[in-house]
């Protein structure tokens, strides 16, 4: 039986994401410890210069949701063969950055946002193709471009930090037995 491969789309995802300069600690799956110190210390990261920061960011599955094609089917974004379920997957990454009012924090992590979202812009990251242009994850269709769905200071354990959420969505076809 055929079956979905999130895992390796997620793990795509964050390899891009890691591949972004200055983007901190990237987590394929949410973090815990009932140590509000040793929790932090997942999303410490140095800055240069001896200094440190908290930031990171987090990727976990939000939701899937799943569509059956038929012969006739023309689902949106492409037809989808009899045979075939074509499920969409969304992913939520967020982003934390300890605010520093004198360093001008908002910018540095509003520029840091772009720069994510701009890995996604391209057609073969958007297929999450490697290096020779070939599929990372063969089920894949493609990713839709990510979505900046919240932009806001929270707390983050006692550091108050820039926090943002980004959706992606990743619409996989899934051969039915």
């Amino acid at each position: 039986m055929a079956k979905s491969r999130y895992r390796e789309i997620g793990d795509a995802i964050l390899a891009e994401i890691s591949s972004v300069p200055g983007a901190g600690q990237v987590h394929g799956h949410q973090r815990f410890s009932a140590d509000l110190g040793k929790y932090l210390d997942l999303f410490r990261w140095e800055t240069g210069g001896g200094l440190a920061q908290i930031r990171g960011w987090v990727l976990t599955r939000e939701r899937a949701g799943e569509e059956a094609a038929s012969l006739g089917s023309n689902a949106s974004g492409g037809f989808t063969p009899a045979g075939l379920s074509r499920r969409t997957h969304t992913f939520l990454l967020f982003g934390i950055m300890s605010a520093e009012d004198a360093a001008g924090s908002e910018a540095a992590f509003q520029d840091l946002i772009e720069e994510i979202c701009d890995r996604f812009r391209d057609e073969g990251t958007l297929r999450l193709l490697n290096e020779s242009g070939a599929p990372r994850v063969r089920s894949l269709e493609r990713l839709q471009p990510p979505q900046v769905d919240l932009i806001e200071l929270r707390t983050f354990g006692n550091v108050l930090c820039h926090y943002a959420e980004i959706r992606l969505q990743a619409i996989e076809r899934i051969r039915r037995d």
